[in-house]
């Protein structure tokens, strides 16, 4: 569905909902099209991703590290990041 810049004010609310529910509007500006306005893809649902290869959760948070580095004395936070990442 095609609609002008005039006709999008004009009924911002219909065509975002017709957005919604799958159907993409093309915004032109003197008969150009500029923009499109698509529903966003919603995420894949927890059992969904659970079901996919490779993934595993326990469904707890993430542990982290057991101990942080230290940084050693003398050293700059910008040495020790390049250090860090070699």
């Amino acid at each position: 569905m095609d609609a002008s810049i005039r006709q999008l004010k004009a009924d911002l609310s219909g065509y975002i909902r017709r957005a919604a529910a799958g159907e993409a509007v093309t915004v032109k500006v003197h008969n150009r099209p500029v923009a499109r306005i698509v529903a966003i893809q919603s995420p894949a649902p927890l059992a969904q991703l659970r079901r996919m290869q490779g993934l595993q959760w326990s469904g707890g948070k993430p542990a982290g590290l057991p101990r942080g580095e230290a940084m050693r004395r003398g050293v700059s936070l910008a040495a020790w990041v390049a250090d860090d990442r070699r």
